[in-house]
């Protein structure tokens, strides 16, 4: 199993509309083959950063979910709400309940 978390840093008062973005395109993301778990989350102590917790049945599958076409909408999109680069952790699932 791969877990992937996705730190993203947002501008000011921009929070609201990345998580609406993200919202949108669950339903795409629900779909895709081997996808297992996906949250949108956002940090209680800074509300200007989401957290997006991911699980994947291997690396394939976060390869068709990073090259997935409402992904890319969605960077397209959210380029004007982001501040920074986006902090990606790829970890290999060790055990979980």
């Amino acid at each position: 199993m791969l877990a992937v978390v996705a730190k993203i840093k947002v501008k000011d008062g921009k929070a609201d509309d990345l998580v609406q973005l993200l919202k949108d395109i669950l339903p795409a993301v629900k779909q895709e083959e081997g996808t297992l778990y996906y949250t949108i989350n956002r940090d209680r102590t800074d509300p200007n950063l989401v957290v997006v917790v991911e699980k994947y049945k291997d690396d394939a599958a976060f390869g068709v979910h990073s090259s997935s076409t409402h992904l890319a909408e969605l960077f397209g999109k959210a380029q004007a709400l982001v501040e920074g680069d986006m902090e990606l952790m790829m970890m290999d699932e060790i055990a979980s309940i």
